[in-house]
């Protein structure tokens, strides 16, 4: 397997739009872990996103307290 920015021990890192089911895994994962530890999402298995990405889609998203 290539080796890179896309790619690492686990597959092709997953860029783009976020789906409304990746949105529930990650929501899932905050509720029992709390919103740390984001690259064990990727580490488990959970999500093909970085950590980065997903701590991102929390703070600008998905955060319950999140003001629109």
């Amino acid at each position: 397997m290539e080796r890179g920015r896309m790619y690492d021990e686990l597959g092709e890192i997953k860029k783009g739009p976020w789906k409304t089911e990746e949105d529930a895994v990650l929501i899932k994962h905050v509720k029992r872990y709390g919103p740390r530890d984001w690259s064990s999402i990727r580490s488990k298995g959970l999500l093909r996103r970085t950590g980065k990405s997903c701590r991102l889609r929390w703070v600008n998203k998905l955060r319950p307290n999140l003001k629109k």
